[in-house]
């Protein structure tokens, strides 16, 4: 960082001297070295790609709320950790498209009356599209922040004992972004990312007990990106 700073520097004081009329002056100090830095600053910053790649680590934190047709009885979604993928593809250099992929597998629980009893489990492909925006604030440092819609597809739900039988519906979600990408060597980031998502779904138990569950998580990742 240091090095980026007096490289910054060098070459800010330089185009201040061509701007003062002391070009000859200046020129008669500067290396091949913040020549070529300073070719470096006018071109292209390294990584500057159209597509970004990144895996992350994320954790999903479900902030539930439910009713249900049987007064006293709710149900609960368990937190998550897995791994995640996901593509951005720069439209321009601020604009951007990310598709967000993952699959994890939360249990339901009861609330009320049946709090603490296990009523089964269900696996989740949860994918984002997101439109971002980012921002460079130099020396690799660029935070962006989106808005997105979110299609859950819920599949492979299991009962657990003294329950028969679990049915949760897929359902749509409105999601917040913002986070950061950080150069730490050429094309390669590290990344930190934050998404509120607003999701909805209806699950059935034992063919009885209707639920209406705000999922709503708090999908939280850090990981690395690829630009290119």
């Amino acid at each position: 960082m240091l090095h980026r700073l007096n490289k910054f520097f060098s070459i800010t004081l330089l185009l201040g001297c061509f701007t003062l009329g002391l070009g000859p002056v200046a020129i008669t100090n500067v290396s091949a070295s913040d020549l070529e830095d300073l070719a470096d600053v006018m071109s292209p910053s390294i990584g500057s790609g159209k597509w970004m790649v990144r895996v992350r680590g994320i954790g999903i934190l479900p902030d539930a709320d439910s009713g249900t047709n049987v007064p006293g009885i709710g149900v609960d979604i368990d937190d998550g950790i897995v791994p995640e993928l996901d593509i951005t593809y720069f439209l321009t250099n601020n604009w951007a498209l990310e598709l967000v992929l993952a699959l994890s597998k939360h249990d339901v629980d009861g609330t009320g009356a049946i709090a603490g009893v296990n009523v089964g489990d269900f696996y989740i492909i949860p994918p984002h599209l997101m439109l971002q925006y980012h921002f460079d604030l130099g020396n690799g440092f660029k935070p962006y922040v989106g808005v997105g819609v979110n299609y859950s597809i819920i599949f492979d739900e299991d009962a657990a004992a003294p329950f028969t039988s679990l049915d949760v519906d897929n359902g749509w979600g409105f999601s917040l972004q913002a986070g950061v990408d950080i150069q730490v060597k050429d094309n390669w980031h590290l990344n930190v990312d934050v998404k509120k998502t607003w999701l909805n779904v209806d699950a059935t138990v034992n063919n009885a007990i209707l639920a209406d569950i705000d999922v709503d998580p708090w999908i939280v990742g850090v990981g690395i990106g690829y630009r290119f």
